[in-house]
């Protein structure tokens, strides 16, 4: 989309105002002269397919308007300018975006069921981004429509299906990230901003009294920063952190070497989310549910998925019986921000990192770290 700024916040979140347009009639205006030959798309979609489809859950006529009025929803939330053009190109995190935080944030704010609007929505651009490949008027490039597609069908974009196994996939997925939007990705998580905050705290210089580092006055800054995280052991993280070179210890005061440096701070931001969800997956005793809960997190980055897959994969384990305490993790993980409200669980692409490090911790023999043959348990799961 051209010209887009910086989001000023969801459409539903702000204040009305009387000079303000409609998302419907915003996303209209965009659409202009495509909106007739769009309709006559759907319409022949759904005598091809003799009603059924996209357009058997959702008549033309509402799938033409559901499409306006969430492109409205986009476009207004980024202030784009309501040109042709911004309806001919978007990203996949613009649409990621649109259907787990954008259409979620309306539908709350209207009281309505926020998996059935993003459920409809999905339906409307998946079509769309059909009608646009297939008319030649798609404006960006051909691998980036792939994405879109994916993404509004419930992928996000460079799917595991290429990929020679989990571990090389997501290490190809936080590869496609840019290294500020990964960071950008992480810090918008309280959890990880609160570690953060911990972490200059200790580079500005915590005096530790004369006691171990794991009895000291440094703990305390971690506990009091990560409270709303009881999963997570202040100690063991402090610990972690120490023994991985980051945290140093110089004349009785914590230390903390290159702490504003953006890799060291991406590379500290991953270690925290890649802690937390550790730490809230392991807090079951059921193996079932950890790895039940796992594939979910995994294909958050990869392909995502839903309850009733979720519920496939354990009974084809033989773990049905584990499916509410896999249930009560990914809840926990929802609560924390680190997946999507909505179905199919989707995570920011930027936490892709910090998922490689969880999978890698639970599934990889620490003796062989470094044989890249190793099979994931559950790898399956989340293959394309």
């Amino acid at each position: 989309m051209p010209k887009k700024k910086k989001s000023r916040g969801h459409p539903a979140r702000q204040p009305a105002t009387s000079s303000q347009m409609s998302p419907l009639r915003a996303g209209g205006r965009a659409l202009g002269d495509l909106q007739v030959p769009f309709r006559r798309f759907l319409e022949a979609e759904h005598a091809e397919d003799g009603g059924g489809g996209a357009t058997d859950a959702l008549p033309v006529e509402d799938l033409e308007a559901r499409l306006m009025e969430s492109l409205g929803w986009l476009l207004l939330s980024f202030e784009t300018d309501l040109t042709p053009a911004a309806a001919r190109a978007f990203t996949p995190a613009d649409l990621a975006e649109l259907f787990t935080e954008i259409v979620p944030a309306v539908a709350e704010h209207n009281d309505l069921d926020p998996q059935e609007l993003v459920d409809e929505t999905r339906l409307a651009w998946t079509s769309y981004l059909m009608f646009l490949g297939e008319t030649e008027e798609w404006a960006g490039e051909p691998e980036e429509l792939a994405d879109c597609l994916d993404v509004a069908s419930g992928g996000v974009g460079g799917a595991a299906s290429g990929q020679a196994g989990v571990l090389d996939a997501l290490a190809a997925a936080e590869a496609r990230v840019p290294p500020a939007d990964r960071l950008a990705d992480l810090v918008a998580l309280p959890v990880v901003a609160g570690f953060l905050a911990a972490l200059d705290e200790l580079a500005a210089g915590v005096d530790l009294d004369g006691r171990e580092l794991a009895d000291s006055p440094a703990v305390e800054v971690l506990r009091t920063r990560l409270a709303d995280v009881p999963e997570v052991d202040p100690v063991a993280l402090l610990l972690d952190l120490a023994g991985d070179g980051v945290l140093q210890v110089a004349d009785g005061r914590t230390a903390v070497p290159g702490a504003a440096d953006p890799e060291r701070r991406y590379q500290a931001a991953t270690f925290a989310l890649a802690s937390v969800v550790t730490g809230v997956l392991a807090s079951t005793d059921s193996p079932g549910a950890i790895v039940g809960a796992l594939s979910v997190v995994t294909s958050s980055v990869l392909q995502p998925v839903t309850s009733g897959e979720l519920r496939g994969f354990l009974e084809s384990a033989g773990d049905e019986a584990e499916l509410p305490a896999a249930l009560a993790r990914l809840t926990r993980l929802v609560d924390l921000g680190v997946l999507s409200a909505v179905e199919p669980w989707t995570a920011r692409p930027g936490f892709a990192g910090a998922v490689l490090d969880v999978v890698d911790g639970f599934f990889r023999p620490q003796d062989e770290g470094d044989d890249e043959d190793d099979e994931v348990p559950g790898a399956d799961a989340v293959q394309a």
